[in-house]
Formats: structure tokens, C-alpha cells, sequence
């Protein structure tokens, strides 16, 4: 999979699992976010801000940016906030990448791109028709991945948020990841605070290939960086397959044994990945 190689702190933008949104209401906040261990920190200035805040919460952004590294999720490119919220964070040294609210047509991402060359974007996917473009969105550069917003998305088909009635719209988004050779989708975010709930939320997520996480609370992060990184088990698994098999495939005897290898290899990665150095 060819993916191009992104930072979001001190992980790859492909492999980040805990993406926490806050809102622009203050410093205080967002450094308190940023300390959450989640591995992208984006800062919201949509949903998350109320009408009357949105410009003191773009000079927040700014002020944030101007220091600290951070995404920003933006107003969708059909409203007047969007060109005032690129606006407020164009050239910053710590913007780390764009969320597009509410992304619908790859034109979209396009418009977003040109005015912001070069910024990497998580493009948010919610509704039918978002759902209906997926393919051709996930495939508009600068889309580094897709996320899901499951609120917005379930208020415009009128589904359910359980799995059955979810199923349909993160197989989409993962598809349409996989073939646009871009990472893995990012999950909504779990709405209760239990912690229970919101592992069994996250593992149903990496269950469905995706492998990050929208939350809306810094105490969640460490419960999904848990849920969507390689367990003891896995490990297990990954190393006696790539001992039983070898490391090139040198001990392959059926057609079974290749995704088995390329599933071990692929585990090695990312518990490395996210395994602490020194």
C-alpha cells in the first residue's frame, strides 16, 4: 500500500489511531488535549463552536498554531466559514493538517487544497451523498484519509448507530480507502463515557478494517490507542507466522499462507510503530 509518509506528532498520519477534537474555546483546553496522548490533536471550529464564539475561537486556533502543532477541523466548503477559517490558520508554522466538515465532492477537496497547497486533509464523511462519492473522494489528493461522522450521518439517512446500521457506511469508506491506496478510515466518535463501551466501540471499528478513532474526550485516548494497537496476542501470532512461514515466504506451501505472512508482517509494523522509544 502506498501511502504517503505524514507526521501527526510522533505518528504517521496513516497509522494514527486517537484523534481527539476540541473545541477553540481557549488555551487552557487545548493544552489540556494535547496532553491527553491522543495522536492527532485537532482543533475544532465547527460543530464544536457556537455561532457567536466562531470568531474569537479562530483567533484561539491562531494563537495555538502560532506555537504548538495541531489539525483544525474547518466549516464545510459550502458555508461562509470555511474561506474565514482557512483565512485565520493559512501559513501557521504548527498546522499540522486540515478535517473538512461535511466533505461531499472531490471539488470540495480540490477548492480546499488550492487555497491551502500543500496541507494534508482528513476529509469527514457524512452523509448519503458523501457516502455516494466516497470513492472519488478518497482518491482527490491532498485526502490523506476519510473519517466518519456518524451523528451527521445518521441524521441524514435516518439510521441507527448500531452496527447493522452502520456496517454499510464503513465498508464504503474502508473500500474506497484501500483502493485509493490511502490509510485506513477513521471511526466516529463513541458518545458514552464508558470505557467499556467505548473499547467494545473501537474494536468493532478495528474489526471493520479501520484503524483510527474520532473521540470527543481526552479520557478515551487511552482506551482507543489500546483497542486499535497490536495486543500480546496479536504479537504472538504475527512472530509464529513469520517463523512458520519465513520472513520472505521461503516456507509459502499454499495460497492461504501469503495474506496470513503479509497480515503477520503488517501486525510487526504497527506494534513497533507505537511501541515507546527510549
Amino acid at each position: 500500500m502506498s501511502v504517503e509518509t505524514v507526521q501527526t506528532g510522533k505518528v504517521d498520519v496513516a497509522m494514527a489511531r486517537s484523534w481527539l477534537l476540541v473545541p477553540a474555546i481557549g488555551s487552557e483546553a487545548i493544552a489540556a488535549a494535547a496532553a491527553s496522548g491522543a495522536d492527532a490533536l485537532i482543533i475544532d471550529l465547527e460543530d464544536g463552536l457556537p455561532f457567536a464564539a466562531k470568531e474569537e475561537g479562530r483567533a484561539c486556533a491562531a494563537a495555538w498554531l502560532e506555537r504548538h502543532a495541531g489539525w483544525v477541523r474547518i466549516g464545510d466548503a459550502t458555508t461562509a466559514h470555511w474561506g474565514r477559517d482557512l483565512d485565520a490558520i493559512r501559513g501557521l508554522p504548527g498546522l499540522q493538517g486540515l478535517m473538512l466538515s461535511k466533505t461531499e465532492t472531490p471539488e470540495q477537496v480540490r477548492d480546499t487544497a488550492g487555497e491551502m497547497p500543500g496541507v494534508p486533509i482528513v476529509a469527514l464523511v457524512e452523509s448519503a451523498a458523501a457516502v455516494v462519492a466516497v470513492d472519488d473522494i478518497a482518491r482527490t489528493r491532498p485526502v490523506v484519509r476519510l473519517a466518519f461522522g456518524i451523528g451527521d450521518y445518521c441524521r441524514d439517512t435516518g439510521a441507527g448507530r448500531s452496527p447493522m446500521a452502520l456496517a454499510y457506511a464503513r465498508s464504503r469508506l474502508v473500500n474506497a480507502s484501500r483502493a485509493a491506496q490511502i490509510g485506513p478510515p477513521v471511526d466516529g466518535p463513541t458518545l458514552s463515557p464508558d470505557a467499556t463501551v467505548v473499547r467494545d466501540d473501537t474494536r468493532l471499528a478495528r474489526e471493520m478494517g479501520m484503524t483510527g478513532k474520532l473521540t470527543l474526550a481526552g479520557e478515551q485516548v487511552p482506551v482507543i490507542n489500546t483497542a486499535l494497537a497490536p495486543d500480546a496476542l496479536d504479537i504472538s501470532w504475527a512472530e509464529a507466522t513469520i517463523e512458520r512461514l519465513g520472513a520472505d515466504g521461503a516456507r509459502v506451501t499454499h495460497g492461504g499462507h501469503l495474506p496470513q505472512l503479509a497480515r503477520a508482517h503488517d501486525i510487526l509494523r504497527r506494534a513497533e510503530h507505537f511501541t515507546p522509544r527510549p
